[in-house]
């Protein structure tokens, strides 16, 4: 099937959404959004139905033509990215639900830096 097909670029084009619902993924987890991350991986859910149906139809494994190919790779790198991401922002949130950490805001860590730290760790620069 050539890769101009209209089966082949249906694929293309639901590999792209695809790709575009990991990136919109990456900034809900960056976010902290649990209710768009759960919004996004329904959507991923039937997209990757259709993405599948898409692979089936057009007969020839889509990485043998290297459009397709790149694009694979690039969808299963963002993919890996947005597990450990999750599971690094899961890991934080249960850890705070069960009191073990202690949300700290940026501000409050620069200022529990600048005023708690040893003399010797502040402004080093103007020692003589």
């Amino acid at each position: 099937m050539p890769k101009n097909s209209t089966e082949f670029s249906f694929f293309l084009e639901a590999l792209e959404t695809f790709e575009n619902l990991l990136h919109a993924e990456t900034q809900a987890i960056a976010a902290k959004h649990l209710e768009t991350i759960e919004q996004i991986i329904e959507r991923k859910d039937e997209n990757l139905k259709a993405l599948l149906e898409a692979k089936e139809r057009i007969g020839i494994d889509p990485r043998s033509i290297s459009e397709a190919d790149a694009l694979v790779d690039q969808v299963l790198d963002l993919q890996e990215k947005n597990v450990e991401s999750f599971r690094r922002l899961f890991e934080k949130q249960f850890k705070l639900n069960q009191g073990k950490e202690i949300s700290e805001k940026p501000i409050d860590r620069k200022l529990r830096k600048a005023y708690l730290s040893s003399d010797k760790d502040r402004l080093p620069e103007l020692e003589g």
